[in-house]
């Protein structure tokens, strides 16, 4: 389980590559945000609770030599990892700093954008990482943040309750770490009180069928995650057996699909 105040599933060697992997499904999403929300060439981004630094080098890339990203994020180890990986591909365009998302310690109307996913819904007070990544904006300056509306909504069919049972208990878990699972809902509101313009709120929701790609992304977590909840004692590992098999049933099922969990793209710009 992972350290206090760190990020709720671990910084662990099988949680980097499962965010690195998870990365890889979501650039597309993540890149048509960057365009809306007018990221490019010479732009000085701020990655808000960068991880391990996938998302980072990426957008390094995309604003060049003349622009430059921050990445900042609680964990240490995912902020060695940010650091490490920028310095393998020669991003010297690429700053990272130890820092917590609640209380950031940025210089005002320091960057032309801000970007987030799957931050704010982790957080006690996400309120408190808008508000300070909005003082960090320049006037013009865009923020566009990726997050869960409503994570209940997942589904995978044929339904089974071992699979709902599994995903309650996760929920459970996100909830008492003190996480909000549908925070996207309240995003545009806690944008408007920081004093930023909601300009779109867009809906991502993608359905994965067995052999996609994209079938495999909630597995890697499932597969981290649910035995870390058996040996806290959160779940059973018979709830954990019948929540795979219930899965692989899905797999076999000639109608099998999973829905992923409802998620909110928010743009909004500081005047």
């Amino acid at each position: 389980m992972p350290e206090e105040n760190e990020y709720l599933f671990g910084t662990h060697d099988d949680e980097l590559r499962r965010l690195g992997f998870q990365h890889q499904v979501w650039i597309r999403e993540a890149a048509a945000a960057w365009h809306r929300a007018g990221f490019g060439a010479g732009s000085h981004v701020l990655d808000l609770g960068c991880g391990p630094g996938y998302t980072t080098c990426d957008l390094a890339l995309l604003v060049g030599q003349g622009g430059s990203v921050t990445g900042v994020d609680v964990s240490p180890r995912f902020v060695a990892h940010t650091r490490a990986q920028a310095a393998a591909r020669g991003l010297g365009n690429v700053v990272a700093h130890v820092q917590d998302a609640e209380s950031l310690e940025l210089a005002a109307g320091e960057f032309d954008g801000v970007y987030s996913r799957w931050v704010l819904t982790y957080l006690r007070r996400p309120e408190e990482a808008i508000r300070g990544a909005a003082r960090a904006l320049k006037p013009g300056g865009r923020m566009v943040i990726h997050d869960y509306s409503h994570y209940e909504g997942l589904q995978l069919v044929p339904e089974h309750p071992a699979f709902r049972r599994g995903i309650d208990i996760v929920i459970a878990q996100w909830r008492e770490s003190g996480g909000d699972p549908a925070v996207g809902a309240r995003l545009p509101a806690m944008m408007a009180d920081a004093g930023l313009e909601v300009l779109s709120i867009t809906p991502v929701h993608r359905v994965a069928r067995p052999g996609d790609v994209l079938w495999r992304w909630p597995r890697t977590f499932f597969d981290n995650y649910l035995p870390a909840l058996v040996a806290s004692g959160a779940m059973t590992e018979d709830e954990r057996l019948a929540f795979d098999a219930a899965w692989r049933a899905a797999e076999a099922h000639p109608g099998g699909f999973f829905a992923t969990p409802p998620m909110l793209e928010v743009l909004a710009i500081r005047h």
